[in-house]
């Protein structure tokens, strides 16, 4: 039976890191058919290789183009959760600071909209068109007293047409409304569609920059389907990879994302005609200290009736991948969020439920997963103290197991069918020494998925020298120490002389494995060995009494 056991710890190792690569490495599908010319961009290249953003522009004529003769005006939108700053030049959101989410490395507050890039929520038509935009406000703050405020700008055309872009903000919340109105006096050419563009992607907001840009996708949900676009492509003749994918149909909402946080467009007064995703794969600096960056942006659709005005609504989120938060639109923004395979996906969010409101009475999420760990052990007790006895009566069978092997060596269906034979006359399950183990699988992995990838644990501190449980213990302690009580559990669980080594094997294969793990997940698994070696000598002193009473 021990044998068992340490094959399915083992294969609880070799599932952990297959999860691990996959996350990484898991690309969505070719798209359906090539993009259309219409909203379509072209990357410019002059600054590859340098630390500046090659520029995203559309191909000739696409964007609403801005007249840059008249002096820029900036508006500041202040809330409780964040400061914006709105451009005339578009309408377009330029910054938009967290005041609740800090850089790691030096506790400034995080910038989602990279520097230099595009204002995003500009306006893509099908032919050039010169805009001047008006706006009414210079500032805008909102608190407790005020939670709710607009900002209106207004554009205007030569041609006649003209747009208002009317952004309603509210405090404490992270989403942000946008009513659009486009009209025509019959001199500008009669368009069909147009498209509203997150064209500056999202920064990367992590000190570990290689783990966040490996979160960066885009997403659109289109018939209630979900549809995920992360793939680069090799962009013939420069050193750029480019990301292309586009598809027409009703358009629920598009999105682009990185580790930690989103941004989204939602339509509201009609559903959008189509998505388009846009990104590129850069490098910057010397060999050896080359450094990579990722920018995805994103174009939702939208239908232009023959008429000559056209009236949309949108919802535009940015801000933290929150399940809860995302899943109260009922939209399906939640599915954003990284939180593994289907099958392990409910058991992802039945944990990250206990963890935040356990965090609500208890405000350190260290202190969460130590009662977490306890409450998880002393659930599994029972199941453990049948698997310990169903494991002792296996070694008493075990010269009668010797005696049939030897006897049947010749005839392997009879030996099965004589074993089973005997389990059954016995009252024993061959495979009930494995089942905690195999109960605590799914459970491993959505630990996993939850401290690598959920807003919640971001920073997290927990004691000493663990000031963010999202990331690898710096000084592997946890690791060490999970190892040594491994070790210590092998080496009073192991008494057949063949699978000694594995005494010293298990151990070390595990601290390779945790020592780049989060901490937390790290934590709960040094915690729950430490919990099972006392429940190992208890079960041992328990049976033992058993014995002598009986």
């Amino acid at each position: 039976m021990e044998k068992k056991n340490l094959l399915a710890l083992v294969l609880i190792s070799l599932l952990t890191m297959g999860y691990f690569i996959y996350t990484g490495s898991i690309t969505p599908k070719e798209p359906s058919r090539p993009y259309s010319a219409k909203g379509g961009i072209e990357i410019d290249t002059s600054s590859v290789g340098t630390q500046k953003s090659p520029e995203l522009k559309t191909e000739r004529g696409k964007f609403a183009v801005q007249d840059t003769t008249t002096p820029e005006k900036v508006v500041k939108v202040e809330t409780d959760l964040y400061r914006a700053h709105f451009s005339s030049r578009g309408a377009t959101l330029k910054s938009f600071l967290l005041k609740r989410y800090k850089y790691s490395e030096n506790g400034n507050q995080i910038e989602l909209i990279p520097q230099d890039s595009p204002g995003s929520l500009g306006i893509l038509f099908s032919d050039s068109t010169l805009f001047s935009f008006q706006v009414d406000l210079d500032s805008l703050i909102l608190n407790d007293v005020t939670q709710r405020g607009t900002i209106t700008f207004n554009g205007h055309a030569k041609d006649g047409t003209t747009i208002t872009k009317k952004y309603t903000f509210y405090n404490n919340k992270y989403h942000f409304n946008l009513e659009l109105e486009i009209s025509e006096d019959g001199q500008a050419e009669s368009r069909r569609d147009y498209a509203l563009a997150w064209s500056s992607g999202l920064a990367s907001t992590e000190k570990d920059l290689n783990e966040d840009l490996r979160y960066f996708e885009a997403y659109s949900m289109m018939g209630q389907q979900l549809r995920s676009s992360k793939k680069f492509k090799k962009e013939s003749g420069t050193e750029m990879d480019v990301l292309e994918e586009s598809n027409s149909g009703q358009t629920d909402w598009v999105a682009t994302k990185t580790k930690y946080f989103l941004a989204s467009i939602v339509p509201l007064s009609k559903k959008g005609s189509g998505f388009s995703v846009y990104g590129k794969r850069w490098f910057s600096g010397q060999e050896g200290q080359r450094l990579e960056h990722k920018q995805i942006a994103v174009f939702l659709e939208m239908p232009f009736a023959r008429d000559s005005i056209a009236i949309d609504s949108f919802m535009v989120y940015l801000g933290p991948l929150d399940y809860n938060k995302l899943r109260s639109y009922k939209i399906g923004l939640e599915n954003t969020v990284n939180l593994g395979w289907k099958i392990i996906k409910p058991f992802s969010i039945a944990i990250l439920w206990i963890f935040v409101n356990l965090h609500k009475l208890i405000p350190n999420y260290g202190l969460v997963i130590i009662i977490f760990t306890i409450l998880m052990k002393i659930v599994l007790h029972p199941l453990t103290h049948k698997s310990t006895k169903s494991m002792s009566k296996m070694q008493e069978l075990q010269p009668r197991i010797t005696e049939l092997k030897e006897k049947h060596k010749d005839d392997t269906q009879r030996m099965n069918q004589e074993m089973m034979k005997l389990y059954k006359e016995q009252g024993v399950n061959p495979l009930g020494g494995c089942l905690p183990l195999l109960l605590q699988m799914p459970l491993f992995y959505g630990l996993f998925v939850i401290f690598q990838s959920t807003i919640e644990l971001r920073g997290a501190e927990f004691a000493w020298w663990l000031k963010d449980l999202s990331q690898k213990d710096p000084y592997f302690i946890l690791p060490l120490i999970m190892s040594v009580a491994m070790f210590w559990q092998q080496k009073i669980t192991i008494r057949d002389p063949k699978q000694k080594m594995m005494v010293y094997l298990m151990p070390i294969l595990f601290f390779f494995l945790f020592k780049g793990f989060p901490a937390g997940l790290t934590l709960y698994w040094t915690l729950f060995n430490i919990l099972s070696l006392a429940e190992q000598y208890y079960l041992k002193a328990k049976h033992a009494s058993e014995a002598v009473s009986a």
